[in-house]
């Protein structure tokens, strides 16, 4: 099953989404871990400063209680933590002390002291607490506000001593992850008001006008009217909508040319069926002339055949067929001997023989030809003198054996033949041909068709009167 544009959209922008925002952060976490550290050290640097402003201030100071009073007190209002003082070798061995002579073995304090750089380093405390560890050294200066050279026998940028502490940093961290938490909060919001943007983007400027540019152009196919292109405010629905313009208007052409041409066969067509019924009419009625049988015979056992198919439940297409093949039952007569086909008096059995060749003959004219009015004159001529009860001609056929058509035409041809003069016979009264169909019943006619033909005789003697030689 197809997606959506939406889906589609929504999938493809999430998953870049997804990249943009999991760069942004890794990008916004590094800055703010920056930042975050950037910040402890300059608080570092502050706090180191203001204490090394302190111990200048109170370095003549004649008690330790005091200089421990002052640290204290920094410590408190600074939220220093662990705050000590080391002064160099050089400063102790001037004023012959040994303070903080352990503290050299402390690899950070004695790297600062080598580098004169001051150390930053990040330490957990314990799991909810963060620290950072500040070493500062302190440089002998000689500056016009400050000769640290007056008081310490030194060469001028020699470490005289570093303040080490640490400055908890947790609150730091904290507000940076909420920064972060923030940040991400106000980018899926972003990301939402993108999507929703997008979402009504899509059904105002590509869906509906879709479905309105599809009922356009089904309406302008069947009024054969242009869409009118202003109804799109896209460039490109606009492009669509006149290609669709030109497209119609290239069927409705081909479409009416097309028409044209259905007019124009189905007229041949149906002139090429009436010419057809026309010759196959004149040739009937040539094979009767022949054999001097009446003018209207062919007609009459046409309709005859029509009814009788139509009492029988064909469809109107199959009784129009037996219709109009009819009149071919008996063109192969047209080969039969005049001597024969003329002959006033009872043929001889050789005779006989000869007439019923006329069968095969007719059947031979139509046998390969793909018209279907001529093949079912080919089964009508073929099997005309078939009998019910297999003792016809010219195959013995039996029963259901004979086509429909031919059991049809065979009841239609006697009834119509037994009531006109002949050459070699008077016109039959009805009652007594009557009494010769019922008596031939399941013999030489279909009883079907029998009951038919006799429960419909108004029918029959109807068109017998109508088209009365």
């Amino acid at each position: 099953m197809k997606q959506s544009i939406k889906t589609i959209t929504l999938k493809r922008l999430m998953g870049v989404a997804a990249a943009v925002i999991i760069i942004l952060m890794v990008m916004i976490a590094y800055n703010f871990k920056e930042l975050t550290i950037s910040a402890m050290r300059d608080k570092g640097q502050t706090v180191a400063h203001f204490i090394k402003a302190g111990l200048t201030t109170h370095m003549k100071m004649s008690t330790h209680e005091e200089k421990e009073q002052y640290k204290k007190n920094i410590q408190e209002i600074s939220d220093v933590q662990d705050l000590t003082v080391i002064s160099s070798k050089e400063v102790n061995q001037q004023y012959s002390v040994n303070s903080n002579l352990n503290s050299f073995k402390d690899p950070v304090i004695a790297n600062v002291f080598k580098s004169k750089e001051p150390s930053y380093l990040l330490e957990k405390k314990d799991k909810d607490q963060e620290l950072l560890r500040v070493t500062f050294p302190y440089i002998a200066e000689k500056t016009e506000k400050i000769n640290c050279l007056q008081c310490h026998d030194v060469a001028k940028d020699t470490v005289l001593g570093a303040v080490d502490f640490y400055i908890d940093v947790t609150n730091y961290k904290d507000m940076s992850i909420n920064y972060l938490y923030v940040i991400l909060g106000i980018l899926f919001i972003i990301l939402l008001s993108i999507l929703y943007t997008m979402f009504n983007i899509i059904d105002k400027h590509i869906k509906n006008p879709l479905d309105v540019l599809i009922n356009e152009t089904r309406n302008s196919y069947e009024t054969h009217t242009s869409i009118n292109i202003n109804d799109f405010d896209s460039m490109e629905l606009e492009d669509v909508a006149q290609k669709v313009n030109l497209f119609n208007q290239e069927i409705i052409e081909k479409n009416d040319a097309l028409e044209k041409k259905n007019f124009e066969l189905t007229v041949l067509n149906k002139e090429i069926e009436e010419t057809q019924k026309e010759i196959i009419n004149k040739l009937g009625n040539v094979a009767e002339t022949r054999s001097k049988e009446t003018a209207y015979h062919v007609q009459r056992v046409a309709e005859y055949s029509y009814l009788l198919a139509k009492h029988y439940g064909l469809s109107e297409k199959e009784c129009k067929l037996l219709r109009d093949a009819s009149p071919m039952h008996d063109i192969g007569k047209v080969g039969i001997p005049d001597e024969i086909l003329k002959k006033p008096g009872k043929l001889t059995t050789d005779e006989f023989e000869i007439m019923k060749e006329h069968a095969e003959m007719g059947y031979s004219i139509f046998k390969d030809t793909n018209r279907e009015m001529l093949k079912a004159a080919a089964v009508l001529a073929h099997e005309h003198h078939e009998k019910w009860d297999g003792t016809g001609y010219p195959r013995k056929l039996k029963g259901e054996e004979i086509h429909i058509f031919g059991r049809i035409t065979a009841l239609a041809d006697v009834f119509d033949a037994l009531g006109t003069k002949r050459v070699y016979k008077d016109a039959w009264e009805l009652e007594k041909i009557l009494d010769l169909v019922q008596e031939e019943r399941g013999k030489q006619f279909d009883p079907t068709l029998v009951d038919i033909f006799l429960n419909n005789l108004d029918d029959f003697l109807s068109v017998r009167d109508r088209l009365v030689d």
